[in-house]
């Protein structure tokens, strides 16, 4: 029963809460690799694609085209 609600809790601190007035304008120079704005994972504001070696996955972002997500870590598809 206790570890139940521990994951109960721990997915509760993955809402989202989304403000679009809040965003931050985003241009694709202003981002790392090629460039890319994509949608952050609560599809609220635009980001830049992860790139080489930055976080990934779940709430930490997409990356960019070429890439993929391994061990949370973005790398080159090979």
């Amino acid at each position: 029963m206790v570890t139940l609600v521990a994951v109960a809790g721990a997915v509760r601190g993955w809402d989202c809460v989304c403000n679009p007035i809040e965003c931050e304008p985003l241009e694709p120079s202003g981002c790392p690799g090629l460039g890319i704005i994509v949608w952050d994972p609560c599809r609220c504001c635009k980001v830049c694609a992860r790139t080489v070696g930055e976080d990934c996955g779940d709430f930490r972002g997409t990356c960019e085209p070429g890439l993929k997500c391994y061990e949370g870590s973005c790398a080159p598809i090979t």
